[in-house]
């Protein structure tokens, strides 16, 4: 059996940031992944705040486009637009970005077996099972994705829901590269559409959805215009934010959407996993030191205290978005647009951090214009857990 201080299934973003941070501090790191292409097939929009910037985990070279704000259309057409003078996003090479961050791994002494599927972790005896043999480590990372098994044995009582992400590479005419299209289609709920630029004749089309592939497919098509033509097709599963999943149990840990580390509203999780990387690789450098996996114990509880009160009340909003009828968004939209929201979104609104914005539609008042449509008792949830 071979040996290392940490084994890592998964080499995403976040499990590659972990090896990587882990390795650079001097520990024996393995990296298992099932896949033998790195980043291949794109199963992400690649567009992602600024924020990441914080992380210090984004090469210039990876970044398609820039983009300075997000055109907000209702299902009848009624358009709000959010901007900013400087860039509020970056639109990512995913592909390269996931090579860059493995490459950076692997020249940090991070060991890697590609190619290697992990058939089994056993959480007890912090051991990985492959088809090939057994590895065993002093600690065990899993960020192998939504559909984790892992997961499933640290939360036997918890069903690991996920929604449907369908998104198509397309070649188009001249478009406009500094703005985001964001569609709602009440099929889709509380899922949305959008439309991302990544250069002057090329954009990302995608949705996602609690509803079928098929029906996606449909919806998605219907997006496109007559001089779109298809260059790539890709899907994936995109988890839901559960605030009950345990993420340690013994010497093994959760990260990134095995954890389900992601936005309630719009399902990203880079931003959020590279943040749980800083947390993880802090609290396992003190538990492999000190040999006392209380500090795992701490990670858990540090990414619950960053992250569940503004998890939560994205939950409330999604929740909302998913009863409502394109009826009452087409209501909304024009009173938003009579309120002239879009200035206090373009200068409130954040990506990553949805309360600031949730907080000053309350404090103007402008919420409550909407209670003919979203409800008391549904705003009641949204004033809780502000």
């Amino acid at each position: 059996m071979t040996n290392y201080d940490i084994i890592v299934v998964g080499a995403g973003p976040i499990g590659s940031t972990y090896a990587y941070k882990m390795a650079k501090e001097g520990f024996d790191v393995a990296l298992f992944d099932m896949k033998n292409r790195i980043g291949q097939p794109l199963q992400c929009a690649g567009l992602v705040s600024t924020n990441i910037c914080d992380t210090k985990n984004l090469p210039e070279h990876v970044i398609n486009n820039r983009v300075k704000g997000a055109n907000l259309y209702s299902p009848e057409g009624t358009m709000i637009r959010v901007r900013k003078e400087k860039t509020v996003a970056y639109v990512l090479d995913r592909v390269m970005y996931d090579k860059y961050l493995f490459d950076r791994a692997v020249d940090a002494g991070v060991t890697h077996h590609l190619g290697e599927r992990v058939l089994d972790v056993d959480i007890d005896n912090t051991t990985i099972k492959t088809a090939e043999r057994k590895y065993s480590a002093k600690l065990i990372a899993v960020a192998s994705g939504p559909t984790c098994h892992t997961s499933k044995k640290m939360n036997p009582d918890l069903n690991d829901e996920s929604f449907l992400g369908l998104q198509y590479t397309v070649k188009t005419e001249n478009q406009e590269l500094d703005y985001v299209n964001l569609s709602i289609k009440e099929g889709i709920l509380p899922g949305f559409l959008w439309e991302i630029p990544t250069s002057p004749f090329t954009k990302r089309v995608g949705l996602f959805t609690e509803g079928s592939y098929s029906e996606a497919e449909k919806i998605l098509n219907n997006q496109l215009k007559s001089s779109d033509e298809i260059i790539e097709k890709h899907n994936g599963l995109i988890p839901k934010f559960n605030p009950n999943k345990r993420i340690v149990k013994n010497n093994t840990i959760l990260l990134g959407d095995s954890a389900s580390q992601v936005k309630p509203t719009t399902g990203g999780g880079l931003i959020s996993g590279f943040n749980c990387v800083e947390i993880a690789s802090k609290n396992s450098i003190k538990m492999l030191e000190e040999g006392n996996n209380k500090y795992l114990l701490n990670y858990e509880k540090e990414y619950h205290k960053r992250y569940y009160d503004e998890f939560k009340a994205q939950k409330n909003v999604q929740n909302i978005i998913r009863d409502m009828t394109e009826d009452d968004f087409n209501y909304m939209f024009k009173k938003l647009k009579e309120y002239e929201v879009d200035k206090i979104i373009s200068e409130y609104g954040d990506m990553d951090n949805q309360t600031p914005l949730l907080k000053e539609l309350v404090k103007t008042g402008i919420i409550f214009k909407l209670v003919p449509k979203i409800g008391v008792r549904r705003l009641k949830n949204i004033w809780k857990s502000l």
